[in-house]
């Protein structure tokens, strides 16, 4: 009997982490995902006859091989987002608690000789050459706090390197967060000898053992392999439902733009596709209440500095390299699994040209980070992507009428040789835990 019409809006689709690539049973815990669109399932093609014989008239069409490959749109939810970036990269190292956090605030330009003390270590502008310790003085205060931000993040002594620095020359400030979760980071000392810098407190503040978790992914030479999930697709007015098994998440991008919906796009590769079934799988699975990050909250840094005004457009894309084993004498022409390529992070950011500082980096084929966040204000919810090594390539930067003249940098990211990574993803919540059951 037939039932009624599909909608897109009473779609419903499921994710479980797989114990063992490509059996769906191996799932232990099942989550109705919220998503923007999907465009997951078997494609079979036929193989047009090449039989003689039969004068003009052709014959039976072939089948063709199984493939299951497709886009999952899904929002930049603080709670879900950990779902498909577990099946991405695997499981994360999760920490309970809040970071410690502080900053150091400037009314002017510093004077030559005056000191700062961060982390137990002392620093010392000056005009002249730089050394050991020391933050050169820029010809404006904004380079100054560039200036003191790349030596602080490069610094290698331990106190110094057990925190994150950031600089906002709009608010003349540099944040200062520890990178443990927790209580220690209550002791990290901040310190100022001149008038014109003003410290949050003798010590960063904040932390804390409870309050949300912080789960953090990294891509470095010891990522060698990805889990599998199967993601159910169910259409309840026909009733249609369906699981896609051994899916592998291939690729990932989302935008950073100033407006509309904050969407991420999956790129995955499945094994196969389960017959239409007219019932669910899981009729009660759990649910992370969605909260989603916001556009407008987005942020972009190059080398802790926020790029500033001029940045009008961005894409953060990462990609595992995934590559199908087409498998012969399985019997039902379907791949016999997914390996691991070479990972690769890449982007592109659009300037409106206000300075040669990038086209300086590109032509002198020099490394920076670059980091983009969201937040959620009133709350500890925060995302980051942070590729660890990223070069700029030369770009044109055309004048095509009398209004802006924009250069837009194609960028890709490399393996950093001071931390091994290639890209980090920090994700502050409330979800206690994300989790790949353990091969069967």
């Amino acid at each position: 009997m037939a039932g009624g019409r599909a909608r897109g809006a009473n779609g419903r689709l499921l994710l479980g982490m797989e114990a063992s690539y490509g059996a769906l049973l191996s799932v232990l815990t099942w989550f109705q995902t919220p998503f923007v669109s999907a465009n997951l399932g078997d494609e079979q093609g036929l193989v047009e006859s090449d039989v003689l014989g039969f004068g003009r008239m052709p014959q039976e069409p072939g089948r063709d091989a199984v493939n299951n490959a497709g886009d999952v749109v899904v929002p930049l939810c603080a709670r879900n987002i950990g779902l498909w970036y577990t099946l991405l990269f695997g499981a994360p190292s999760t920490v309970a608690g809040v970071a410690a956090s502080g900053d150091l605030t400037f009314s002017a330009q510093p004077a030559n000789n005056a000191t700062i003390t961060v982390g137990g270590q002392l620093f010392t502008f000056t005009t002249g050459t730089v050394g050991a310790n020391q933050i050169k003085i820029g010809p404006t205060l904004k380079a100054t706090i560039a200036n003191a931000v790349r030596a602080l993040n490069a610094s290698a002594v331990p106190g110094v390197a057990a925190a994150s620095y950031w600089g906002d020359d709009a608010v003349q400030k540099i944040y200062v967060l520890h990178d443990a979760v927790g209580v220690g980071g209550n002791s990290f000392a901040l310190a100022a000898s001149a008038a014109a810098v003003t410290v949050s407190g003798a010590t960063l503040a904040g932390g804390s053992a409870t309050g949300g978790y912080r789960h953090t992914w990294k891509v470095d030479a010891t990522s060698l392999t990805t889990p599998s999930a199967t993601a159910e697709v169910g259409m309840p007015e026909v009733p249609s439902y369906t699981q896609n098994y051994g899916l592998k998440a291939n690729t990932y991008g989302v935008p950073l733009q100033r407006s509309g919906n904050l969407n991420a796009t999956i790129g995955a590769i499945a094994q196969g596709e389960t017959p239409v079934a007219a019932s669910t799988i899981k009729a009660d699975p759990s649910v992370l209440v969605m909260r989603k990050f916001s556009a407008f909250s987005g942020t972009a840094r190059r080398n802790g500095m926020p790029f500033g005004p001029s940045l009008v457009s961005g894409q953060f894309n990462y990609s595992n390299g995934a590559d199908p084993v087409p498998t012969v004498g399985r019997g039902d022409g379907r791949i016999g699994g997914v390996d691991e390529g070479m990972a690769g992070v890449t982007g592109s950011v659009g300037i409106r040209y206000d300075s040669t500082e990038m086209q300086t980096q590109a032509e002198n084929g020099e490394a920076c980070e670059l980091a983009f966040s969201w937040a959620i204000p009133g709350t500890t919810f925060a995302l980051r992507h942070v590729a660890h090594a990223v070069y700029l390539p030369k770009a044109k930067r055309p004048i095509t009428g009398p209004g802006a003249i924009q250069a837009d940098y194609n960028w890709q990211g490399a393996q950093d040789p001071v931390t091994g990574r290639l890209v980090t993803f920090v994700l502050d919540n409330d979800v206690e835990e994300y989790v790949v059951p353990d091969a069967a």
